[in-house]
């Protein structure tokens, strides 16, 4: 069985423990994170792990978003050299096929390109699995409404023939009523037969772990 997580991290540093806990209970071959809030200048490192990530500063230098890739030195891949503006980063992984992993983050405050995209999807091998944060909402993935972005990720789905890897509830995490909600998640429909398992984690009084298990 192999295993694959998603988590929007809201800080790699500040959240390192809870990764190597992670590692420790369900061994994942691969750890997608979002919000990383890391400047190029910053040291990350996780002991047995290849670390791929893609940096990002606001206008007043500040590090804001950002995304990375963890992945298993136990297992063989690859980095995917992506040319985009889009905060995203890939790795062909090695499970009984080779699979490509892609974790993505679509800040809800930016415009996002319909191009940027479709030219993203074009830049994947297939099979795929593109994991991430994309700020949208649409009934599709349990929202009650749909917002602009959220039409934009159907649209999406819809013209590249993706699947929505999710059990139908919200996917978003509302700090005051603390509930768990899933970030979305799709793979091409060339992609082997996949299972998915929720496992929602509440790691501490402030820090919530949202998680995807693939077995490959």
């Amino acid at each position: 069985m192999a295993c694959v997580v998603s988590w929007n991290c809201r800080g790699f540093r500040s959240k390192v423990c809870h990764i190597k806990d992670l590692i420790y209970e369900v061994h994942p071959v691969c750890i997608a994170l979002q919000e990383t809030y890391l400047k190029p200048a910053d040291i990350a490192k996780i002991k047995r792990y290849s670390l791929v990530r893609k940096d990002n500063e606001n206008e007043s230098g500040r590090a804001s978003g950002g995304v990375a890739l963890l992945v298993s030195h136990d297992t063989p891949s690859s980095v995917i050299t992506l040319h985009t503006n889009l905060e995203a980063v890939a790795v062909r992984v090695m499970f009984s096929n080779l699979v490509t992993i892609c974790t993505l983050y679509l800040p809800p405050s930016t415009s996002v390109d319909e191009r940027d995209l479709n030219r993203l999807v074009d830049e994947l091998p297939t099979p795929f699995i593109i994991l991430g944060d994309f700020n949208g909402h649409s009934p599709l993935w349990g929202s009650k409404n749909t917002n602009l972005r959220g039409r934009q990720i159907e649209e999406f789905v819809n013209t590249h023939s993706l699947c929505l890897l999710n059990n139908g509830e919200d996917t978003y995490f509302h700090q005051r009523s603390r509930t768990f909600h899933l970030w979305i998640s799709h793979y091409a429909r060339r992609l082997l037969l996949l299972t998915l398992t929720l496992e929602l984690e509440l790691t501490c009084v402030t820090v919530t772990i949202s998680q995807f298990f693939w077995t490959v």
